[in-house]
C-alpha cells in the first residue's frame, strides 16, 4: 500500500498537475450546468404543461432545448437522474396523461382513436395504442369502456 502511494506521488509530481487528480479539473466552469438539475427539470415540467410542448408530434430533445435554452446532454442526464427514464418516455407520460383526461371528459360511447392520438401529440394510432398499453396495462378503448362503466355506475347510485 505504501509502495502504491509513493508511485502515485511520483506520478503526480512528474506530470505537474495534469493528471485526473488535479482538483482544478473537477471545478464547474460552464454555466450550462447549474448546481441543481432538479430545479431545471421541475421548471421544464411546468413549461411542458403550460405551453403544451408535448402536443407537437415532431417534438425532439433538440427542439425542446432550443425552446428552453438548455444543453441537450444536460437535459437528457437531468431527466434520467430525476425520473429514471429517457426523453421519449418522459414526453409520453405527458401525452398519456392528456389522453386520459380527454377520455374521462368524453361523454359518448363513440371513440375516435386517430383524432385522440393526434390531439395528444402522437404520429399514429398504432404508436399511441402501444405506448398507452405499456403505460396503463390496457388499450385506450378498454380504458374508455372502464371509465364509461364507472360513470354509469356512479349515476345509478
Amino acid at each position: 500500500m505504501i509502495r502504491i502511494r509513493k508511485i502515485f506521488k511520483k506520478m503526480t509530481s512528474f506530470l505537474n498537475g495534469w493528471t485526473l487528480t488535479d482538483p482544478r479539473l473537477f471545478v464547474k466552469k460552464d454555466a450550462a450546468y447549474p448546481d441543481s438539475s432538479d430545479d431545471k427539470v421541475v421548471s421544464l415540467n411546468k413549461m411542458m404543461l403550460k405551453e403544451a410542448y408535448y402536443k407537437d408530434s415532431n417534438l425532439t430533445i433538440d427542439a425542446l432545448c432550443r425552446k428552453t435554452n438548455t444543453n441537450r446532454s444536460y437535459l437528457s442526464r437531468s431527466i434520467h437522474r430525476m425520473y429514471g427514464t429517457n426523453f421519449c418516455d418522459w414526453v409520453n407520460v405527458f401525452r398519456i396523461t392528456e389522453a386520459k383526461k380527454l377520455l374521462e371528459k368524453s361523454d359518448g360511447n363513440y371513440l375516435d382513436l386517430e383524432d385522440l392520438a393526434i390531439q395528444c401529440g402522437f404520429n399514429s394510432v398504432r404508436s399511441f395504442s402501444r405506448v398507452f398499453k405499456a403505460r396503463e396495462h390496457c388499450t385506450p378503448k378498454q380504458y374508455h369502456r372502464k371509465i364509461m362503466k364507472e360513470n354509469g355506475q356512479m349515476k345509478n347510485l
